[in-house]
């Protein structure tokens, strides 16, 4: 036996063991901002006004990827609700006020396998869902039976690819699907991919330009596109030297079948939160502004 290779393997894993003693995990957490967008002020150059509301999930999960949407007058966020102990998420939502508190929060969608990123949006007045399931090679269709926890899987947008976060947008008569796709020699966060199709039953088609952006400084997906000032912005992850470091916002230069390009000019990381390490999710609705952010917390065992 080589026992200096062996510790020399074992060291990085022991490390980390002996990390997580002393300083606890890395856990995401939701926050509401109930003041000037960060978004806002990141792209006009102005200093942040926020009115942060900040939510950590019970011990033994945390809480990530906030989807907020206004049903029956009443905004609602859906995120993923992750367990250390099944080490699986599922699609939690809560109803939330007007000063960013949260109301109770329910199991909205559970599925055998890993759920996060809930992308929810409207089609022929129909509500629906693309969770992120990369785990299956596949992206998912889910429409809402009755709100807010009633889903049924209603198809499957793409098969044979594995998207990360999966982010649907509506322009010029098509839909366009953004998403981070692992090719060989890739890594899960450096490619950004397209699909599109007329309808959204399909038949979806890879965009010609593949990858689309291929930098893992703002590739993968960190939220709705959105319009700021009569400009579409879209979200992306920082994630350079690690996961989810900051949101950056990347003005949408050109958007068709031929081609796509898109410039950064803002960036959200979540600075004005206690703690935080990094944020990689942002969206908006019901006049509030979420996202989310993580910090270093010990893992108390509990059911999960």
């Amino acid at each position: 036996m080589n026992v200096p290779r062996l510790l020399a393997r074992r060291a990085p894993l022991w490390a980390k063991r002996w990390r997580r003693r002393l300083f606890g995990d890395e856990q995401w957490f939701l926050a509401v901002n109930a003041g000037r967008p960060l978004a806002g002020s990141a792209i006009n150059g102005r200093p942040p006004a926020p009115r942060l509301k900040v939510h950590h999930a019970p011990p033994g999960r945390f809480w990530a990827d906030p989807f907020p949407i206004v049903a029956g007058g009443q905004t609602w966020v859906f995120f993923e609700d992750y367990a250390f102990q099944s080490k699986k998420a599922v699609i939690s939502c809560a109803p939330v006020s007007a000063g960013g508190d949260l109301g109770e929060v329910a199991t909205a969608l559970e599925s055998a396998q890993h759920l996060s990123y809930p992308f929810l949006f409207e089609d022929q007045g129909r509500l629906y869902m693309i969770p992120d399931t990369w785990d299956e090679k596949r992206v998912d269709l889910w429409r809402c039976r009755r709100f807010p926890g009633d889903w049924s899987l209603e198809g499957t947008l793409l098969d044979g690819v594995g998207m990360s976060d999966p982010t649907l947008h509506r322009q010029d008569g098509k839909l366009w699907l953004f998403g981070a796709v692992s090719e060989e020699r890739a890594r899960a966060n450096d490619e950004l991919h397209v699909y599109m199709a007329d309808a959204l039953e399909g038949p979806w088609r890879p965009h010609p330009a593949n990858p689309v952006v291929a930098d893992r400084r703002r590739a993968r997906p960190a939220g709705r596109l959105f319009f700021q000032d009569g400009i579409l912005i879209r979200p992306g992850q920082d994630c350079d030297g690690g996961y989810g470091r900051a949101v950056v916002l990347n003005r949408v230069d050109t958007l068709n079948e031929a081609a796509y390009a898109e410039t950064p000019i803002g960036r959200v990381d979540g600075s004005e939160l206690p703690g935080n390490r990094g944020s990689h999710t942002l969206n908006h609705a019901g006049g509030l502004e979420f996202l989310d952010g993580r910090v270093r917390r010990r893992r108390t065992r509990a059911a999960g």
